[in-house]
């Protein structure tokens, strides 16, 4: 088995000022890589205008955490996807949606993971022909 979990969701009622501020953003989700105990090989962000909302993605050995954030709506989405049986990513989705102050909070869970039986059969999503 190869084991992944995407933990991904939307954070509603966000403190405005801080999902427009892209440097606390990339600060955040360094955080939140440390939290879930993946290893940040690199970190970037997009800004869509001098209001607009921010997107931050860091790319980590374990795969990725990324936030969007949409200011004038008090909103942001949030994921986390990481792979091995020693990362947290619940926590760092946990510690997302706590440092942007979200009064309402969605989560899902998928699990993103690939299995193989004795037989050699595997399961791992839905098979597109």
């Amino acid at each position: 088995m190869y084991g992944g979990v995407h933990v991904y969701g939307n954070l509603y009622g966000c403190n405005k000022e801080l999902l427009k501020d892209e440097l606390y953003l990339t600060k955040i989700i360094k955080e939140a890589a440390d939290v879930a105990g993946a290893l940040v090989v690199s970190t970037f962000y997009y800004k869509f205008g001098i209001n607009g909302g921010i997107s931050v993605v860091a790319i980590v050995a374990e795969s990725h955490i990324s936030i969007h954030t949409w200011p004038e709506h008090e909103y942001a989405t949030v994921d986390v996807y990481t792979c091995g049986n020693h990362t947290r990513p619940m926590a760092a989705f946990e510690y997302i949606a706590k440092s942007l102050n979200a009064k309402k909070v969605e989560v899902f869970v998928s699990d993103r993971s690939y299995y193989s039986n004795i037989n050699g059969e595997t399961r791992g999503g839905d098979e597109v022909s």
